[in-house]
């Protein structure tokens, strides 16, 4: 392949790759929909509450990430803990496909670039700026990655259905929250991102390239918008994060 002056734009179509999940991960019978949450607390209530039961679990160097088996209104569903940052993501997604999940919800938070956005608002990403190194490896370069279309229109019918406002819109996919700089941030608000977080992109890259159903929910939570960074206290609003995880439990177990 030819050398290019930024390695990331590198881009190899081929799709095997020397190291496969599949190598090592052979697929389970009823591993079809999983939810992917950054809520550990609403895992550990849930765990709490005895309705999880694990079946498997993610393995690297640093942790362990339990899947578990539950059920949303007698349908079987399997939820885990996402991984922070887009490259653990990605992986981890891998080998979530390796053992047969073929639709997946990826419920979490991330900061909003727009000051009137709510903590709490529930907010759908429709693509990506692509501003992480992951997906690079996945899809041909370009300035952004685009939701699968039909997982999209599942969730906003889901919305409607249930009256349930959300605003729909670009997410900025970063691998460095400490590098937002005012100026990177004026930049994603002008062309149209009203979030950011670190792993959007990676996802939707990976299960285009795998061709698997996957969808993002997120909910307002710090605020980038302004001169200073407020907190907000996004991560404890408890109500919130349990909620978003039982949508997100019925939109998979129905895709």
């Amino acid at each position: 392949m030819d050398i290019n002056e930024f390695p990331i734009l590198e881009f190899d179509e081929s799709r095997v790759a020397i190291i496969e999940a599949t190598n090592f991960i052979k697929p389970k019978e009823e591993f079809e929909y999983c939810v992917i949450t950054f809520f550990r607390d609403v895992i550990e209530k849930m765990k709490t509450e005895g309705k999880l039961k694990e079946v498997a679990s993610l393995h690297c160097e640093t942790v362990d990430l339990p899947i578990y088996e539950t059920y949303y209104q007698g349908k079987k569903v399997h939820i885990t803990l996402g991984y922070l940052g887009a490259a653990g993501s990605a992986g981890f997604l891998e080998e979530l496909i390796a053992y047969g999940f073929q639709k997946f919800i990826v419920c979490g938070g991330a900061g909003v670039l727009q000051k009137d956005i709510a903590v709490g608002h529930v907010i759908v990403p429709v693509s990506a700026v692509r501003d992480e190194g992951v997906s690079y490896h996945y899809i041909k370069p370009s300035r952004e990655v685009e939701c699968n279309l039909e997982v999209l229109k599942f969730i906003e019918d889901d919305f409607n259905i249930h009256n349930i406002r959300y605003i729909k819109a670009k997410t900025w996919t970063t691998d460095s929250f400490y590098r937002e700089t005012k100026e990177k941030v004026e930049l994603r608000k002008a062309e149209g991102c009203i979030t950011v977080e670190m792993e959007a992109a990676a996802f939707m890259a990976v299960s285009q390239f795998r061709n698997v159903k996957l969808g993002v929910i997120l909910y307002g939570g710090d605020d980038l918008s302004g001169v200073e960074w407020d907190s907000r206290s996004w991560n404890s609003r408890s109500e919130i994060r349990e909620n978003l995880v039982q949508i997100s439990m019925r939109i998979c177990s129905s895709l």
